[in-house]
């Protein structure tokens, strides 16, 4: 029987992850662009990341703009061991 891999709600986790670990200074668009995930679900995942996880994942706004531009920052990683992460991920990430 050949494995199904990870739920779809963990990969989009693990795509979140990957793209906060490999994207210079990320914004919601460049996570949305990049791993196709809604907003509002990204939004969601970044709160499930930092509660569940232990990840520690901040919002610098842009200074002199208005509104919610800026970018994430992980500065704590929690339970996640990085380097091994995107190792796995690179490799075992289901392709559609």
């Amino acid at each position: 029987m050949q494995s199904q891999g990870p739920a779809k709600d963990l990969c989009r986790k693990y795509d979140l992850i990957y793209a906060l670990a490999t994207l210079p200074n990320p914004d919601i668009q460049l996570l949305q662009k990049t791993t196709d995930i809604p907003v509002s679900t990204l939004k969601r995942q970044l709160g499930i990341l930092r509660s569940d996880f232990g990840m520690h994942i901040e919002f610098l706004r842009d200074p002199g703009k208005r509104g919610g531009s800026g970018q994430y920052v992980v500065t704590d990683w929690g339970i996640v061991e990085k380097d091994k992460f995107l190792t796995f991920w690179a490799h075992e990430r289901p392709r559609h």
